[in-house]
């Protein structure tokens, strides 16, 4: 090739397009770099923890068993089959909490990579081998926005809104999070992308390609239900939309339904037949936060049957109703990470002629609407303990679409600026993008947030842990880091010391327990003034009277753990 032809091809043809790519790849694996070593801190979540040790128990060939058990599991279990709760603690708990496919997706991940679940040094090695898993799962939600931005406008703002993305902060920290947020955005734009392809289809009155991209959706939604069971109410969004976008309407509609039915009937069969349930524990988080469950008072009871007596419908009214005002007051203006939100907001009034941006708008507003319902009745102590890093979240998912409207919105005022030269243009798009992405940016220049007097030290857990063999039952306050850094069965503390407790131990003695600065933190004034039977209480008397109260069945503890925390065993083990 003569050295014209070569050069030419490296400024305008196919080697310009490879040279962008090569750069846009390199600078999203600088930024992660950069970000995992100044703001990478592990796990700090039940759910991440959770997940991660359930898809270990996976990739070992246990099973889908978890380790960090709910009482109120264990009541579903023997109520639905008595006498399987007890054999469950003995052979292995099924997991009736989560979702099948962020766990198993791990599980390939631990089966392919060289994992080191022994803790050594800064970081748990395995946390950091997810948080990456992750990252490139983010980079995947970025090319993806481009994608489908690209078919909507054009080149220039589908790199302005992947870049707006990829700089945004709150995204990376869902990345390094171990949620399964980041893999929800790849669903989801693929949901997005699969749609327009099948509004694309109508349009062009190919009946065949309808229903292919109609199979698409119904399974993408499916994929996305397991992986986060809030995720279905997007298919209310999603069927209006077929009914705008597609030529034989109710055919559409049907081959959605059916193909999402197909996917996701297998694993909400399973559940129905272990707990009575199709979705597990997680159809009571409608009566969670209620005055009836307050906090986690729900997933720690063996027994709930008379509190659910208790149930009003004005209870879950008053949940709506406070839950509607924190999300529409506080999470949707910022629901992209910053204020380009706003421009999204804007920009439903503008029209457009392109008739798919009129038709996903609506369904945007659509799915913004049943999420923003569904997160309000669905809220749990999750949310609590982690107000912004939790599964509960769900409008960030739709995040990514706002920015591809809020560039397009951009654009269509600067254009109406009418600004002199094109160096002046371009100035002002980047001006527009380090503001946007300043967040990010500022990170790198703040001092490194440490925890304050934080429960979750890796090495810490696993010595205590491995002071019980395998087959033995723990119970701690913290039952998802046991399980996760400990390797070992853990139930969460149950209602109370004793009849809960007794009820409990009955089940499968417990052999240990582990309680952290959960109890003997934040929540100890509280508990020491309520109930007299709590474990804040019983924490207080053991360490007040140095001795654990007559008749409850583990009396030994060792030096060195109190008064931050402590640990009692039913035999000298150290």
């Amino acid at each position: 090739m003569p050295l014209q032809d070569w050069i030419h091809q490296l400024e305008e043809g196919g080697g310009a397009k490879f040279i962008k790519r090569l750069a846009a790849v390199l600078a999203f694996v600088v930024v992660a770099a950069a970000y995992d070593s100044l703001a990478y801190r592990g796990f700090s979540t039940q759910e991440a923890m959770e997940n991660a040790q359930l898809a270990r128990n996976v990739a070992q060939g246990k099973g889908y068993v978890t380790d960090s058990i709910h009482p109120l599991a264990l009541y579903m279990l023997e109520r639905q089959n008595p006498g399987s709760a007890r054999r469950a603690l003995n052979d292995g708990v099924p997991d009736l909490s989560h979702p099948p496919v962020y766990p198993i997706a791990l599980a390939a991940l631990i089966k392919v990579l060289p994992f080191e679940f022994t803790a050594k040094g800064r970081f748990y090695q395995p946390e950091l081998g997810i948080t990456i898993f992750n990252q490139v799962q983010l980079f995947v939600a970025v090319l993806l926005l481009f994608s489908i931005t690209r078919r909507l406008f054009d080149a220039r703002v589908a790199w302005l809104a992947a870049i707006l993305f990829g700089g945004t902060e709150l995204f990376w920290r869902f990345s390094v999070s171990g949620l399964s947020t980041t893999l929800l955005e790849v669903i989801f734009l693929a949901v997005v992308r699969a749609m327009l392809a099948l509004e694309e289809s109508g349009r062009a009155n190919k009946l065949g390609a309808c229903t292919g991209w109609a199979i698409t959706v119904g399974a993408l939604i499916a994929v996305g239900t397991m992986t986060r069971y809030s995720f279905g109410w997007v298919l209310l969004p999603t069927l209006a939309f077929c009914v705008a976008a597609a030529r034989a309407r109710w055919k559409t509609i049907l081959v959605v339904s059916f193909s999402f039915l197909v996917v996701a009937a297998p694993w909400s069969i399973r559940n129905y037949i272990l707990s009575g349930s199709a979705f597990g524990t997680n159809v009571y988080a409608l009566v969670e936060q209620t005055p009836v469950f307050a906090g986690d008072q729900l997933e720690r009871s063996l027994n709930p049957e008379s509190r659910f007596k208790q149930m009003r419908l004005a209870y879950l009214k008053e949940k709506l109703l406070l839950n509607l005002q924190d999300i529409v007051g506080k999470e949707i203006p910022l629901v992209a990470g910053n204020w380009l939100s706003a421009f999204f907001l804007v920009g439903l009034l503008i029209p457009f002629r392109n008739p798919a941006l009129g038709k996903l708008r609506l369904f945007l507003v659509g799915a913004l609407a049943v999420w923003t319902v569904a997160e309000a009745l669905g809220r749990t102590a999750l949310s609590s303990d982690s107000p912004n890093l939790n599964s509960e979240n769900m409008l960030v998912i739709v995040a990514p679409l706002l920015f591809a409207y809020g560039a397009g919105l951009f654009f269509i005022l600067l254009d109406q600026l009418n600004l002199a030269t094109g160096d002046l243009r371009a100035a002002t798009v980047v001006l527009f993008t380090a503001l946007l992405c300043l967040p990010l940016v500022l990170v790198a220049l703040s001092p490194p947030e440490v925890p304050a007097n934080s429960p979750y030290s890796p090495r810490w857990i696993q010595l205590t842990s491995r002071l019980i063999s395998e087959r033995e039952l723990m119970m701690s306050d913290i039952p998802w880091a046991v399980s996760w850094y400990g390797q070992r069965r853990c139930v969460s503390l149950t209602l109370d010391d004793t009849d809960e407790f007794r009820r409990a131990n009955t089940l499968k003695p417990v052999n240990a327990l582990f309680l952290t600065q959960r109890t003997t933190d934040s929540a100890l004034l509280p508990q020491l003034t309520g109930a007299t039977n709590s474990w804040g209480r019983f924490f207080w008397d053991c360490w007040a009277h140095g001795e654990v109260p007559t008749g409850f069945p583990l009396q030994k503890a060792p030096v060195g753990f109190l008064p931050d925390q402590m640990l009692l065993s039913d035999r000298v083990r150290w």
